[in-house]
């Protein structure tokens, strides 16, 4: 009964779509038909190809309607209620009314650390709640609701063939609504583990089903086995009035993608294995999307940082030869595809408002390395207080700073604290056209402007219709050469290397700085920073660090295990560091990692769990006050106490397409500016006049001041909801995520045994 409802649920669907949710034609293309569509029948929209698509266009709406900036990521279920990576290193989630909210574990032992308190809509299958019409319900976007959607579709597009006599317009649509039903479960599989796999009409859950988590090599399998049928059925480059579907090219990369993550340590105990199945696979299929995209003339729109640049924002509604997958947007307001990025990242100083942008903590513009590709560190010529001199080129497409002019505009930003009062609450300002002493506080000398559009006018920031690139062509490069340093083979991995860093004019010299390389561990190490170079603020990083593990290597982690205060937060990491329950326990074929021997010591890593991101800023003279209205109603204009000054007035506007003999000519000004107004270079947790309250993870409190982001080992893959375990619900049968509790409990912290979930997730070849 309850498939026969779900069916009629689905039909009713379909059948009465709205056409202006069609998102599948270029951005700006959207078919207004004035017919009653509740009244339609199957025959009406499958004889009329137009109709047809108009269907998929509703299946690809709910996939992606929320993707509104790079941010967002790829799926519809992380989009519900989890944390996306806004700093690079999962530290802010995006909402859908295109704001941020802090989303950082702090180590407390709170609600959110019960099984599926992280999710906020869990993907119900099978035997649903007690109410149907929880797991009916479309509006939700849970998985198998939509996969169910997928699946009817294809069936009734093979139905149909006779009504419409065009195979290859049948075999395209087909090949699309596979590769979106291989694009969910791949979504699904990296964030809760194995699921049941429903492809065809027969693998429909029956009344009463039992479907088993799949294991996680079989979920991946079939996986790549739908991607690889979308490839046989779809063009590898669509004409203009379709730009955006689905490719063979695109269904490609992604078995590269879903291979890359399989052969990953989070998946794979046998990671370290040279000789590993699934590093070879994940080899293979890259070279295989690298080949198709080169032969479909993918990858070859950038030959220096200036193209590199403009692939992000250049070719909007056409052809873009570095996006295997993009997001078309839409600056047409009936559509309401819009792309929110200059929302974001456009400070209060540019659109004369109180935003401040998107400050840069400092260890991601440290990943960036020097202009010959040599790490930034001094005894490769970085100067703290000069942090912009001799940068990879992309570090000056990605940062902007003080004396950046902001790009499409004819605004210059400064970006430094200053005293204000000697008033504990109104004491430092900050000049990025943030108000009050709050503007202040969690800033960096450095903001983000890359991806930023210099199209989009100032008042259009929430309504840009600039298109997202969800997968670019380097993300092939980058998939080989960690393949290649995976299994061991340096020079493969440092040939790789070079593509990516040739394309944008790092220094040839030296071997484009990979000369460090020496082994597979380091070689490994240099493709996860160059990952972060290349991709940043992508919302790729966040995947990374999961699949890696580079929160804390695999080695356990829990503060309440440690010396945690509940009253203050407070825990020394190093304590918690190789406590609580771990992927890696030494069982079932799984290594045993400690403290001591695990992922990150291998590569030479540093843990991020159980630290904070820090900034350093330019501070002006903040021994003494300066009362300066921040800002000037009268003209508009951000008031700063070096407003009139000479030096800094000298300073040439720093453009993000200089060349480089413009910029180092600007450089020399900046450093003038610097150097003549006594300007300091401050970390505000090491300088006591400002102190914990002014820095990037910190605040005015002192819970605020002892955060540590605290990962642990159970949050790589998350788990069923404790609510599907609930008493008359029947579920008892699925079998937890390993790590997790199954009762709707928090663990007591007396130890890892308390976490009773079965199903593990990394699994030996």
């Amino acid at each position: 009964m309850k498939r026969v409802l779900m069916k009629i649920i689905i039909s009713k669907i379909l059948i009465s779509i709205c056409i202006l949710t069609f998102l599948l034609s270029c951005s700006d293309q959207f078919l207004q038909d004035k017919r009653d569509y509740n009244n339609l029948t199957t025959l009406d929209v499958y004889s009329d190809p137009e109709q047809a698509k108009a269907v998929f266009g509703t299946i690809y709406k709910q996939i992606l309607e929320r993707y509104n900036s790079p941010f967002c990521g790829s799926d519809p279920l992380m989009r519900q209620a989890q944390n996306t990576g806004g700093l690079q290193h999962i530290y802010t989630e995006e909402l859908s009314d295109g704001g941020f909210r802090d989303g950082r574990y702090n180590g407390s032992n709170g609600k959110n650390t019960k099984a599926g308190n992280h999710i906020a809509n869990p993907p119900y299958w099978n035997d649903p709640r007690s109410s149907s019409s929880n797991y009916n319900n479309f509006n939700r976007y849970t998985l198998f609701p939509t996969v169910f959607l997928i699946n009817n579709f294809i069936i009734e597009i093979d139905r149909s063939r006779d009504l419409y006599n065009n195979d290859t317009f049948w075999d395209q649509l087909k090949g699309q609504a596979i590769f979106a039903r291989a694009w969910l479960y791949f979504d699904a599989v990296r964030l809760w583990g194995g699921v049941p796999y429903y492809a065809t009409d027969t693998d429909q859950p029956q009344p009463g089903d039992r479907s088993l988590r799949m294991p996680i090599q079989d979920c991946i399998d079939k996986i790549c086995d739908d991607f690889q049928a979308a490839a046989e059925l779809l063009p590898a480059v669509w004409d203009a009035d379709n730009d955006g579907r689905f490719t063979s090219v695109a269904a490609l990369a992604m078995i590269s993608r879903v291979r890359v993550y399989a052969a990953s340590p989070v998946f794979n105990a046998n990671w370290d294995d040279p000789g590993s199945r699934r590093w070879q696979a994940a080899l293979d299929a890259s070279l295989a999307a690298e080949a198709a995209a080169n032969t479909a003339g993918y990858g070859s729109s950038i030959s220096d940082i200036e193209s590199w640049d403009r692939a992000f924002y250049a070719y909007n509604g056409m052809f873009n030869p570095e996006a295997i997958i993009k997001i078309p947007k839409s600056d047409n307001v009936i559509a309401g595809a819009f792309n929110r990025w200059e929302q974001y990242v456009r400070p209060g100083a540019v659109i004369s408002g109180t935003n401040a942008g998107m400050p840069a903590p400092d260890e991601v513009l440290m990943k960036f390395p020097m202009r010959n590709g040599r790490a930034a560190i001094e005894e490769n010529g970085y100067n703290n207080e000069k942090f912009y001199r001799n940068r990879d080129p992309r570090f000056y497409r990605t940062f902007a700073f003080s004396g950046c002019e902001w790009p499409g505009t004819n605004t210059q930003i400064w970006l430094y604290t200053y005293k204000y009062s000697t008033s504990e609450n109104q004491m430092y300002r900050y000049t990025d056209g943030s108000r009050g002493d709050g503007g202040a506080q969690k800033k960096s000398r450095a903001i983000v402007w890359k991806m930023s559009d210099p199209n989009v006018p100032i008042g259009g920031e929430s309504t840009s219709g600039t298109d997202i690139l969800e997968y670019r062509y380097a993300e092939i490069l980058l998939n080989i050469a960690e393949a290649y340093a995976a299994k061991g083979d340096v020079g493969g991995a440092i040939s790789y290397l070079s593509k990516i860093r040739s394309r944008v004019g790092v220094d040839a010299a030296n071997n484009y700085g990979l000369n460090d390389i020496t082994d597979k561990y380091s070689a490994i190490r240099t493709v996860l920073n160059e990952r972060a170079v290349e991709l940043a603020y992508e919302g790729k990083r966040s995947w990374d660090m999961r699949r890696w593990l580079l929160y804390e290597g695999g080695a356990g982690f829990d503060p309440r295990l440690a010396d945690f205060d509940d009253g203050t937060r407070f825990y020394t990491p190093d304590l918690a560091w190789g406590k609580g329950w771990r992927i890696y326990d030494g069982k079932d074929g799984r290594p045993n990692y400690t403290k001591e021997s695990n992922v990150l010591t291998k590569l030479g890593l540093p843990r991020f769990a159980g630290t904070k991101h820090s900034s350093k800023l330019w501070a002006y003279d903040i021994d003494n006050v300066y009362p300066v209205d921040e800002w000037n109603p009268n003209e508009g204009v951000i008031d700063h106490p070096l407003k009139t000054d000479e030096r800094l007035l000298a300073v040439s506007p720093i453009s993000r397409n200089m060349t480089e003999s413009q910029r180092d000519a600007a450089f020399d000004k900046l450093d003038a500016f610097y150097d003549g107004v006594g300007m300091e270079t401050v970390n505000p947790i090491q300088d006591s006049r400002m102190g914990h309250k002014y820095a990037m993870d910190s605040g005015t409190n002192v819970t605020d001041q002892n955060f540590l982001f605290a990962w642990r080992g159970w949050y790589y893959v998350y788990p069923i909801h404790y609510d599907m375990y609930t008493p008359g619900k029947g579920n008892d049968w699925i079998e937890q995520t390993a790590g997790w509790m199954t009762a709707n409990a928090n663990p007591t912290g007396l130890g890892p045994e308390e976490q009773d979930g079965t199903y593990y997730y990394c699994t030996p070849e």
